[in-house]
């Protein structure tokens, strides 16, 4: 009989997420996100982790956010970008959509990031949101946060 743990050699561990936090956003822990910050202007960053089969791959999620936004209504993509950080594959989208409902007008700013230990892959989502009223002043301040990012992944004993 042989003994498997999580974290472990053969089962890796989720990656730890680190990121620097303007003055004004809040964190709201257990909203189901690994992380959540919020602005009272609306402004939200969320951090999702999530383990990918082994046939997914950075692509394909991109593919997927894509297609998503491109279904909501007054979608127009405004920055599509994949790129290299810290070593890992990235996948950047911004984006100007309206509230299916209210019609109001919202910025997307999106990084994914691949997150690859041995044969076990994870996704790291940097979902950020602001109303586009506000997005001169939020957006950059969320792309901040997104570039702060620092990843880490405990080495298997």
């Amino acid at each position: 009989m042989t003994q498997f743990t999580y974290p472990g050699p053969v089962f890796a561990g989720p990656p730890s997420v680190a990121l620097d936090v303007p003055d004004g956003w809040e964190a709201k822990p257990g909203l189901g996100p690994a992380m959540t910050f919020e602005h009272a202007d609306g402004g939200k960053l969320e951090v999702l982790v999530t383990r990918l089969r082994p046939t997914e791959s950075l692509d394909d999620a991109a593919k997927q956010i894509a297609a998503t936004f491109a279904k909501l209504p007054g979608f127009k993509e405004t920055r599509r970008e994949q790129t290299q950080i810290g070593g890992r594959a990235t996948f950047d989208l911004e984006a100007q959509v309206k509230h299916p409902v209210t019609r109001k007008g919202y910025c997307q700013v999106v990084r994914y990031i691949l997150v690859e230990q041995g044969e076990t892959r994870d996704l790291v989502q940097l979902m950020g949101t602001c109303p586009a009223a506000v997005e001169s002043d939020r957006a950059p301040q969320i792309r901040a946060m997104q570039d702060s990012v620092e990843i880490a992944v405990e080495s298997a004993a």
